[in-house]
C-alpha cells in the first residue's frame, strides 16, 4: 500500500470518528476515498431571498484530495449560501480561505476548522475572500466567538450589494 493510500485511509477513519460525534455527515468517492461530500450542521449566516441576513443550519461543501495532498491543501468547494469573510458561496465559485496548511493536518482537523469558520468562532476579515463580508465584519468589529444571533442584528450598511455578498438561500 502506498503512503498516499495509507493517508487516505487514515483520513477516512478519522472522518468516521468525527461523524460519529455528530454535527457532520459525509459520503465519499474513490477507493480509497479522495472525494468527500460533506454536510455540517452548525449555525452560520446567509442571505434570504429578500436580502436579509438569516441563520442557516445546514452547510454543504466538497473536498478533493488531489495527488499533491497532503503536501498541499485539499481543494474545497462550498455548495450552500453563506455570508462569511473567508468563504464564498456557490454563486461565487465556493472558494474557501483556510489560512495556513500543514501536511500533518488531517481532513477531520480541517472539517473542524471549517465548522469553526461557519459558526464565526474563527474568522480573518483581513484575509477576506468575500470582500463585502470582510468589510462588514471590520465595520462591526466582529470578533471570533460572536454569537450568530448577535450577527443577525448587525446592520448591513448603505450600498451593500447583496448579489455580490451572498446571493439568496
Amino acid at each position: 500500500m502506498s503512503p498516499r493510500d495509507r493517508r487516505l485511509l487514515s483520513d477516512l477513519r478519522q472522518m468516521e470518528e468525527l461523524a460519529s460525534a455528530g454535527g457532520l455527515s459525509f459520503r465519499t468517492e474513490g477507493n480509497p476515498p479522495d472525494v468527500y461530500h460533506v454536510m455540517l450542521n452548525t449555525q452560520g449566516i446567509a442571505f434570504d431571498a429578500s436580502g436579509r441576513l438569516v441563520q442557516r443550519s445546514l452547510h454543504r461543501f466538497d473536498v478533493y484530495l488531489h495527488r499533491e495532498y497532503p503536501r498541499r491543501p485539499p481543494i474545497i468547494t462550498w455548495l450552500t449560501p453563506i455570508f462569511h469573510p473567508n468563504i464564498l458561496g456557490p454563486e461565487r465559485n465556493g472558494g474557501v480561505c483556510i489560512g495556513s496548511w500543514s501536511a500533518a493536518e488531517s481532513l477531520a482537523d480541517l472539517c473542524v476548522r471549517l465548522r469553526e469558520l461557519v459558526a464565526y468562532r474563527s474568522l480573518n476579515p483581513a484575509d477576506a475572500l468575500n470582500r463585502e463580508a470582510g468589510e462588514w465584519a471590520r465595520r462591526h468589529q466582529v470578533r471570533p466567538g460572536t454569537e450568530v444571533a448577535k450577527l443577525l442584528s448587525l446592520d448591513l450598511g448603505q450600498g451593500f450589494d447583496v448579489a455580490l455578498a451572498g446571493g439568496s438561500i
